[in-house]
């Protein structure tokens, strides 16, 4: 078990605490300690407070750069962070809902209007994105604009987004600072394209009773194939695992955010 302190300071400082869990939610979820938010260093979490210092809402940037941490709103509709073995295990799951696999076309009874709309969308928007390889929000709102005959708001593409990253069908693939003004400064603008994970982390020839999204690294190529487990066991080891660092977490809030 980790003491969980406000040590979050410095870009490399984010880095490990990511990658110490495995999966960190970057706001505050219900299992005390557990959140960028909870774990940044006083004066940190605003960049105002600190003589300039940008804190996370602009570490997240050099993070994401690294290119072997996935991030998006996947636990919970909110936004996380997760090392590509963690993700894998969550992949795992998510994509054996029912209702996540309409992103790819999948029959489903699409009871209420925001599922409706999710079945309709969410294909549109994935198949670009993987057309593309990346695209913005804006560029795809676009895109599932001419595809339907009728205008896409921001809102509504942000849930579309937001829907394929809880399947685990997206990912944010890169973000960019954005320097505005005559002086071109930086004042914590950004922007952010949206992949996929097969895409960011690479594509694994899988084994015969394998899920055909098992992921690897290059770095764990060497270790060979492990064994796949299936869907809900890829939930309770996530589960576990977090566990491990927060034994008293709410089982009912860990099962939603999961």
């Amino acid at each position: 078990m980790t003491t969980v302190g406000r040590t979050i300071n410095s870009p490399e400082a984010m880095s490990r605490a990511i990658r110490e869990y495995g999966i960190l939610p970057f706001f505050k979820c219900g299992v005390p300690g557990w959140s960028v938010e909870e774990q940044t260093a006083p004066g940190y979490w605003f960049f105002e407070d600190n003589d300039g210092e940008l804190g996370p809402w602009d570490w997240k940037v050099d993070v994401v750069q690294e290119g072997d941490i996935a991030y998006g709103k996947f636990l919970g509709g909110k936004a996380a962070f997760a090392t590509v073995e963690w993700y894998r295990e969550l992949m795992n799951w998510r994509r054996s809902i029912p209702k996540y696999r309409m992103a790819e076309g999948a029959r489903y009874k699409a009871v209420t209007k925001s599922e409706q709309l999710m079945k309709k969308l969410s294909p549109i928007a994935l198949n670009a994105i993987r057309e593309a390889s990346a695209l913005e929000s804006r560029e795809l709102r676009l895109i599932c604009s001419a595809a339907t005959g009728s205008q896409v708001k921001k809102n509504t593409m942000d849930s579309v987004m937001q829907f394929l990253q809880m399947g685990t069908w997206s990912v944010i693939g890169d973000i960019r600072r954005e320097f505005k003004g005559p002086n071109l400064t930086y004042s914590g603008w950004q922007r952010a394209s949206n992949t996929t994970p097969d895409a960011l982390f690479g594509e694994e020839i899988p084994e015969s009773d394998a899920p055909f999204w098992a992921k690897h690294i290059e770095d764990n190529i060497a270790a060979g194939p492990k064994k796949a487990l299936t869907p809900d066991q890829s939930r309770r080891k996530t589960i576990d695992h977090i566990r491990e660092f927060f034994p008293d977490a709410d089982e009912k809030i860990l099962l939603k955010l999961i």
